[in-house]
């Protein structure tokens, strides 16, 4: 059938109106696209809302709003004032931002950060935060030649919200490189989003061996700045041998973390060793396993909940410490130096030992000059949280690969060739395959605690 002609015209200009789109679709950076996203923000929506909802942050709050409107030099006084008052590193990030946007330099580049705002205590996310936040600082205070911008995206440490918040990130060819996400859990779910994509994924806090990848697979897209559950689950393995003894083993069964290092720690640890294993994600009686395991013969408690992934975890980890009242020695991993310790008394709290990343006063891996010139508003030196140290020298990863780096198709080549290393707080860093090269790992026990989190110290 023979259309009219202003049928044809009309189709034509359809078909006009729909090509001059989708190049502007495509085109559209993560910062504009964020005015109209609920879990992603360059500055216009705050994912780490304070306690009191904003009321103490005044200036947080319409700084954000300021943002929102576009009007960046009104955000920058804003954030700015936020800021000098409650070192906020989301504030931070949002103040940097601002800034780039309000000067307009000639060459930005942009990455993304992906947090936990729930299903992880504050603090994780706060932490990974202060890492980035400090970096981003840092090198845009200085004439690198470029200004780097962050955008900061929330998956709740929630598998399916990650893969959501993935493949909104990869959209946009303005995302150079990702750092996150918190959780092995989450991470393993979304780690094939970022490599189909081609986009980097660095992680400063996710250790599974799910996620290892083999130095001569080119398609490799993921990288850590952290040893992997292996070298931690030797290291907590050693410990054990100092004083053999038969286990009652905790974990959470069909999480990627918990039953990644339950197997790496059985390499280490003959399997006739463990007396009783419980499910750290029912809800048993602590006191009743407790009391089977010593009559199987138990000596010792090792526990190794997931990453905050299952609701129940965090009770069932406080129940077997407050049934132990400190009498058979708690081995665990940093998982359990999170949860709250500051709850227990120091009674409680005697014979545990965890290992964690990295400590900072363990010599033989941080570069004390370097932790020196950490911010003062990162805390105590010899208490700054591993998280922070890790999500700081990830971005010095990144900045270093970004710096040789002309698009996003550049950044992975960057980090596998066998040339590339950076120095961080934890000393040189580079990768054999997706793992870093150098195996870094502390054993601490906590010393003091008060009302808000406890101190800890290194043991051998």
């Amino acid at each position: 059938m023979k259309l009219p002609r202003i049928a044809y015209i009309a189709i034509a200009g359809i078909c006009l109106y729909l090509a001059l789109q989708l190049p502007h679709r495509q085109s559209e950076s993560i910062c504009e696209a964020a005015n109209n996203l609920d879990r992603i923000s360059c500055g216009q929506n705050i994912i780490l809302t304070p306690a009191d909802g904003g009321k103490s942050q005044t200036n947080k709050v319409a700084g954000f709003d300021a943002f929102k409107q576009k009007d960046f030099s009104k955000a920058f006084e804003l954030l700015n004032k936020d800021w000098q008052l409650t070192k906020d590193p989301e504030t931070l990030l949002a103040l940097s931002n601002a800034k780039i946007l309000r000067d307009r330099p000639a060459n930005v580049k942009t990455i993304a950060v992906v947090i936990p705002r729930s299903g992880a205590p504050k603090f994780v996310a706060a932490n990974i935060l202060k890492g980035v936040a400090a970096a981003q600082q840092e090198w845009n205070e200085k004439n690198n030649g470029w200004k780097l911008l962050v955008a900061i995206a929330d998956d709740s440490n929630d598998p399916q919200v990650g893969k959501k918040i993935a493949e909104e990130l990869v959209k946009h060819q303005d995302i150079l490189a990702v750092l996150g996400h918190y959780s092995s859990t989450v991470t393993v779910s979304v780690k094939d989003i970022y490599q189909q994509a081609k986009t980097v994924l660095l992680s400063a806090t996710s250790t599974s061996d799910e996620l290892t990848q083999d130095p001569e697979n080119p398609n490799n897209y993921f990288f850590r700045v952290l040893g992997s559950t292996q070298v931690s689950a030797e290291h907590l393995a050693q410990k054990w041998r100092s004083q053999p003894g038969k286990i009652v083993l905790f974990y959470t069964p069909n999480k990627k973390f918990s039953g990644s290092f339950r197997k790496a720690f059985f390499t280490y640890v003959p399997s006739s060793n463990i007396v009783r294993e419980f499910d750290l994600s029912n809800r048993h009686n602590a006191a009743q396993e407790l009391a089977l395991a010593k009559a199987a013969g138990a000596t010792t408690i090792v526990i190794i909940p997931d990453a905050f992934t299952d609701a129940n975890e965090l009770e069932r980890l406080f129940a077997v410490i407050k049934v132990n009242q400190g009498q058979m020695p708690i081995l665990g991993t940093s998982i359990v130096r999170d949860a709250y310790l500051f709850k227990f008394s120091s009674a409680q709290l005697k014979n545990l030992v965890v290992t964690i990343p990295v400590h900072p006063t363990d010599r033989r891996f941080i570069d004390q000059m370097r932790l020196n010139q950490a911010p003062d508003w990162w805390g105590a030196k010899d208490q700054i949280h591993d998280r922070i140290i890790n999500s700081y020298d990830a971005m010095q990863v990144l900045l270093a690969a970004l710096d040789k780096s002309t698009d996003r198709s550049t950044v992975r080549p960057t980090i596998a060739s066998p040339r590339f290393s950076v120095w961080g707080i934890t000393g040189k860093i580079s990768f054999h395959g997706s793992e870093r090269a150098e195996k870094i790992d502390s054993l601490v026990s906590p010393t003091s605690c008060d009302d808000y989190k406890c101190n800890f110290h290194v043991v051998n």
